[in-house]
């Protein structure tokens, strides 16, 4: 029952970022959508959510109404850590993938370069918000039989605490939350903007998640480890700001 409201809850917060993203598009002018994929890194080793892996970053900015080079940033973050699939059956073929990400909600300012000149116009910006870390497990499947999803009625008897709808909603896949964990945070990020015209351009940076709560094992990664392999290497700013996970991006912006 508690992982059902979570799922519920994430989705509500979905709709709620869409619903405050087109009304802040109304609402300000000179408003900018900048998309980002990269890869993050983490700086210590944790018990979970340690992997390096893709990141995803969209953030949604418009200027102060009395000084130009100062925005408002809402931003949204993804990582995946890992992501691992096989086939549970060979009988009766189901597709399962363990998968752990993290999605992070973050409000703040953002100090753009005062000048306009050139295309190049860098930019550094800190924000403070809820990232969500869960352990997800999802089967997929592909049978169905006079509108009745088979494969959803076992899952519905070998895990009472949820009840799945098998008749109306025939997606072949259902999707548990094996583990959900809360932490509040901030990011510092550094990045710069690239103009290609007044309503289109490039954005690249790097952003420190920083996180208090979430502890490491061991923060002393070396560039080899016991087994002489390659092994993470926390930069230097992330050791003075006490950063949990690095993410460098690159992607576009458009003016709304």
């Amino acid at each position: 029952m508690i992982f059902f409201l979570l799922n519920y809850s994430l989705a509500m917060i979905k709709n709620t970022v869409y619903i405050y993203i087109i009304f802040c598009t109304i609402v300000f002018s000179k408003s900018y959508l900048e998309i980002d994929f990269g890869h993050h890194a983490p700086q210590g080793s944790f018990d979970k959510y340690s992997e390096p892996g893709f990141s995803f970053r969209a953030s949604y900015s418009w200027p102060d109404s009395r000084r130009a080079h100062i925005k408002y940033d809402f931003s949204i973050q993804y990582l995946n850590f890992s992501s691992q699939s096989w086939i549970d059956n060979s009988s009766y073929p189901i597709t399962v993938t363990n998968s752990e990400q993290s999605t992070g909600f973050l409000f703040g300012p953002r100090l753009m370069s005062p000048t306009n000149r050139g295309a190049v116009r860098p930019y550094i910006g800190f924000k403070g918000g809820l990232f969500i870390f869960s352990e997800t497990m999802k089967y997929e499947w592909e049978d169905d039989w006079n509108g009745l999803d088979w494969a959803c009625l076992f899952f519905n008897l070998v895990d009472s605490d949820d009840d799945y709808d098998c008749y109306d909603d025939n997606s072949g896949s259902i999707t548990n939350t094996l583990d959900a964990e809360f932490y509040l945070g901030a990011i510092f990020e550094i990045g710069s903007n690239i103009k290609i015209n007044d309503n289109l351009g490039l954005d690249f940076g790097v952003q420190y998640n920083i996180i208090p709560d979430l502890e490491a094992i061991d923060s002393n990664y070396t560039t080899q480890d016991n087994n002489g392999e390659e092994s993470l290497e926390i930069t230097q700013i992330a050791k003075t700001i006490n950063a949990d996970y690095i993410t460098f991006y690159m992607g576009c912006y458009f003016r709304l």
